[in-house]
C-alpha cells in the first residue's frame, strides 16, 4: 500500500462512517511506479469484502475488456475516487413480519468525492504514471471537472487536472500547473445497464490500445 496507515481508518465521510465492522478503506493497487494509472467511481460490497478495487463481476469485465485489447492490468496501478462503498438501504416487510434490508450501490456524494480527494492525489503524485486512464464520468469531473464523458470518451487529453490543496484534510479544488496525459472511457459495468455502449466502448479500448503505442508504454502490453 502506498499510502499511510491512517488511510486504514479514515471515517471523513459518510461512506467510511457506514463502514461494516472489520472493513476498511479500500486503497489502490498495482506496480508502484506503473505508467498507467486506472481510476474508477467508489468500491462496491465485493472490493470492501476483500479490500481490493475492482473485484467480483466488475473487475472480471475490467481485465476482460483490457485483454481484448491486448493491454495487462497487472502491470498497471489500480484505484477508485473514492474509498468506501456508497449504498442505500431499502427496507422490506416480509410475511412473517420480519424486516429484509437490502443495500444496494449508489454513486458518491460530492462531500465523498472531496473527502477522499488528497488520498487519490497522494497516489498520483507516487505513482506519477504517464497516462492515466478514468473509467466512467465519476473520475473524470473529478480530475477534468469541464469535460462531460459523452464528449471526451476514447480521447486522448492532455490537461492539467484538480487536486486538493495541501492539507491532508484539504477539499478544495485548484488546477496542478502540470499536464497529465488522461483518456476517458465509459465505466465497464455501464455496459451492463447500456448495452448499447458495448461497440462504442470496445472501439474506445482499441484506440487506447494505440495510444499506449503511441506514447511506448510498453510496459503494459500483453
Amino acid at each position: 500500500m502506498l499510502l499511510p496507515e491512517k488511510f486504514l481508518i479514515c471515517v471523513r465521510c459518510e461512506d467510511g462512517v457506514k463502514r461494516e465492522e472489520g472493513q476498511t478503506p479500500i486503497p489502490g493497487e498495482g506496480i508502484p511506479n506503473a505508467e498507467v494509472m486506472l481510476i474508477g467511481e467508489s468500491p462496491g460490497a465485493e472490493e470492501m469484502k476483500s479490500g481490493r478495487p475492482f473485484q467480483g463481476k466488475a473487475g472480471e469485465n475490467l481485465n476482460r475488456f483490457l485483454a481484448s485489447a491486448g493491454l495487462d492490468r497487472s502491470k498497471m496501478y489500480v484505484a477508485n475516487t473514492t474509498r468506501c462503498r456508497p449504498y442505500k438501504e431499502t427496507v422490506r416487510i416480509l410475511k412473517d413480519g420480519t424486516k429484509k434490508i437490502t443495500k444496494s450501490n449508489k454513486p458518491p456524494s460530492q462531500h465523498a468525492i472531496r473527502s477522499c480527494a488528497t488520498w487519490l492525489d497522494m497516489e498520483i503524485d507516487l505513482v506519477n504514471p504517464k497516462l492515466i486512464v478514468t473509467l466512467g464520468s465519476t473520475p473524470l469531473k473529478r480530475l477534468v471537472p469541464d469535460y462531460s464523458i459523452s464528449e471526451v470518451h476514447g480521447t486522448l487529453l492532455t490537461v492539467p487536472i484538480q487536486h486538493a490543496g495541501e492539507k491532508e484534510d484539504s477539499r478544495e479544488f485548484t488546477l496542478s500547473e502540470k499536464e497529465y496525459h488522461v483518456f476517458p472511457l465509459y465505466h465497464p459495468a455501464a455496459i451492463i445497464y447500456r448495452r448499447e455502449l458495448q461497440e462504442v466502448f470496445e472501439q474506445d479500448l482499441h484506440k487506447l490500445r494505440k495510444t499506449v503505442e503511441e506514447l511506448k508504454l510498453n510496459s503494459v502490453l500483453l
